[in-house]
């Protein structure tokens, strides 16, 4: 009877350890297969991927119109997927997902903000930061607008322009020191050479 007795508590100490086992597993499983948090806005909006926005559409937060530097999305569009104006917000940095490799302005009116390329000026396209061709304190830095209008032109009169750094971001365009602690990409040395005309940013 004892012999019996024990070969049944072995018996259902295994099927209890089994039990346990495939509870765990399962638990496991319900963890692996759980879907990731949903893209939000910092005030809860969910955002809607993809969404278009100046005839570009995006499937992740953008820096692209930023007015304040941080990424946003739209959490309203059209039926043609177009952002509607206005229903958009800055995204949740813990919930989103969004390319950090961005030019952000060093110095300048709008220190802190994003460049926006390609941007354009005074009859020029800049695919980085261009030279800063007017005298001044300012003479030989590179500068980049932060705000355009719809059609990519730098928006003035309302210091809507930053400073880039130097050579110390190659978001911003820089193709190797030009050895004056300056940007020396092809962009660069373009508009060293041929010196923008007329008046400066502001």
């Amino acid at each position: 009877v004892g012999n019996i007795y024990i070969r049944m508590m072995k018996f259902a100490n295994l099927i209890f350890l089994f039990i346990c086992m495939s509870l765990q597993y399962t638990h496991s499983q319900r963890i692996a297969a759980a879907p990731p948090p949903e893209c939000e806005t910092v005030k809860g909006q969910r955002c809607v991927f993809p969404f278009k926005y100046r005839g570009k559409t995006y499937s992740e937060c953008t820096y692209d119109g930023t007015a304040n530097g941080k990424p946003w999305c739209a959490y309203q569009t059209r039926n043609d997927g177009n952002a509607v104006p206005g229903k958009w917000e800055d995204c949740d940095p813990s919930l989103c997902d969004f390319s950090s490799n961005v030019c952000r302005t060093e110095s300048g009116p709008d220190q802190g903000n994003t460049c926006k390329f390609p941007f354009k000026f005074n009859g020029q396209t800049y695919y980085s930061c261009a030279r800063w061709t007017w005298s001044g304190t300012n003479y030989g830095k590179y500068w980049c607008s932060t705000k355009v209008n719809s059609f990519g032109n730098h928006v003035s009169g309302q210091g809507n322009y930053g400073f880039c750094g130097f050579c110390d971001n190659p978001d911003c365009g820089c193709g190797g020191c030009d050895g004056n602690g300056g940007f020396g990409g092809i962009n660069a040395r373009r508009t060293v050479q041929n010196k923008v005309k007329g008046g400066s940013p502001n």
